[in-house]
């Protein structure tokens, strides 16, 4: 299994790990909005600040993700590149929030918060869709573990002194997606020899004051940018 830590939970006792799913979620959701409505150099800053102080207090390995982050900084370069720095200014902020979003929350109770999230709306299988979204993020490190492993087994074979680049892709995609998918079968199968079923036990979830005034003050953020934009 890849070893990644970008996008991925990292156990730690902090205040953002203890706090409330739905809370975090709702924060989030803000920030990002608040991101999409930023127009004035003043909003990035504070964001930046706000999102930076939470990177600071949540502990998370800031050095190591940002060595798993370097092929998003060229994708990046290329955005300031056109002369849009407006758009990567909001990726960055919102690569940031999904980070402390991600990173600081288990993925059953992404899983519950979803789930409670979900459940008013009439005609929507919740504890499918929380399902699927927690299997997808349990197959993340699954697919870049494969694509180490094809990486070094191209070397060794020396697939990439090949002049056709489509080749190159072709010979790294197809066995890519081959061994996805099964993968993808077997843990089909595992979920149904564990006799696996959508009646399952509810998450519980325990709110702090301090829950609450992060939460505040993300929609006081929010409504600052929504105010002045």
């Amino acid at each position: 299994m890849a070893k990644l830590t970008f996008f991925n939970y990292i156990h730690k006792e902090t205040v953002l790990h203890r706090m409330d799913g739905r809370l975090k979620l709702l924060s989030m959701i803000l920030l990002t909005v608040a991101v999409s409505r930023g127009t004035r150099w003043e909003h990035y800053v504070i964001i930046t600040g706000i999102l930076g102080l939470g990177l600071i207090f949540s502990k998370l390995p800031l050095k190591t993700i940002l060595k798993e982050m370097k092929p998003l900084f060229l994708i990046l370069f290329v955005i300031l590149v056109l002369n849009r720095w407006h758009l990567a200014g909001r990726v960055i902020l919102m690569l940031m929030a999904s980070l402390l979003m991600v990173g600081t929350t288990p993925l059953s109770v992404i899983r519950n918060t979803i789930q409670w999230c979900l459940r008013p709306i009439p005609f929507v299988p919740e504890v499918q869709v929380a399902t699927i979204i927690n299997l997808t993020f349990v197959m993340i490190p699954v697919i870049f573990d494969h694509v180490a492993g094809l990486l070094d087994s191209q070397k060794a074979r020396c697939v990439q002194l090949r002049k056709n680049p489509i080749q190159r892709v072709r010979l790294l995609v197809l066995p890519l997606l081959n061994r996805t998918l099964r993968q993808a079968d077997a843990l089909t199968y595992a979920m149904e020899a564990r006799c696996y079923s959508q009646n399952r036990t509810g998450g519980t979830f325990k709110t702090n004051p301090i829950d609450w005034l992060i939460l505040f003050l993300c929609f006081f953020l929010w409504a600052a940018i929504f105010t002045t934009s």
